[in-house]
């Protein structure tokens, strides 16, 4: 294989083998071609840990598929093929800030384009959705390489009763209260009730907080009154305080490389 074709990199955490909440991680794809796989004891988490306290449901494993395109590549064209690829798998995918990844993989360059699986995907379903967009070798045009990545996010709903919850969203909404904050955010309108769904980059306390305080302004209630939530209470979270701190990854080639 030429020095040009593309890895795929696959972030395992050994951890993830030992007691964590949400148990052992999916399957590795079985002899992917141009695939190396990246192990080590990391904690999935990008550019440092905050202080995380709304963990359990409220904090999930994802699988994130990062690519990153050659010098004046056409990203729409990359974007299609891996879009059209999850259409054809069945796999619901979005975009999702790279903030998820960890360090190792940011170290070099942030990636332009980043999805997440759904929350039942595997690493085996990041390799098959790689395969599919872009070839087994890997030698789309203006691709140069893409990871395949367990992370961690945070999975959140925010919740506050109002009289005049249009109202409040609106003025949310142009104020940018949240999208300072959160970046991409679902909002919900309902009866008495405004909510605000976020899954992206684990938040600290202090954010959580802060989101909460910015929520309240515009409702005319306090902090207090903003409940968070877990987005789904089904599925299984993870437990903040048993997640090892990030270490360096070392590479291990795959048969054939």
């Amino acid at each position: 294989m030429k020095a040009a074709a593309v890895a795929v990199s696959v972030v395992l955490a050994s951890s993830l083998l030992a007691g964590c909440t949400a148990g052992a991680p999916g399957p590795r794809p079985s002899d992917p071609s141009g695939v190396v796989l990246t192990s080590g004891s990391g904690s999935e988490l990008g550019n440092g840990r905050p202080q995380v306290s709304h963990d359990g449901l409220m904090v999930r494993r994802r699988i994130a598929v990062a690519v990153h395109p050659a010098p004046d590549a056409d990203v729409d064209k990359l974007r299609t093929a891996l879009f059209s690829a999850a259409d054809s798998l069945g796999l619901a995918v979005s975009p999702i800030s790279p903030d998820v990844l960890g360090a190792s993989v940011l170290q070099h360059t942030v990636p332009e384009l980043i999805v997440a699986l759904p929350a039942d995907a595997t690493i085996a379903d990041g390799g098959e959705l790689v395969d599919l967009a872009f070839g087994h070798d890997q030698a789309f045009p203006g691709l140069e390489h893409v990871h395949v990545a367990q992370v961690l996010v945070h999975d959140l709903r925010f919740t506050v009763s109002t009289s005049t919850p249009g109202t409040v969203a609106e003025a949310i909404t142009l104020e940018g209260i949240l999208a300072d904050a959160l970046g991409n955010y679902d909002t919900r309108v309902g009866d008495g009730e405004l909510e605000f769904a976020y899954t992206g980059p684990l938040l600290s306390d202090k954010t959580v907080e802060a989101v909460r305080r910015g929520i309240a302004r515009a409702a005319g209630n306090s902090a207090d009154d903003v409940k968070v939530a877990p987005r789904s209470e089904t599925g299984t979270g993870v437990d903040m305080a048993k997640e090892p701190a990030e270490a360096a990854a070392a590479e291990e080639p795959v048969h054939g490389h």
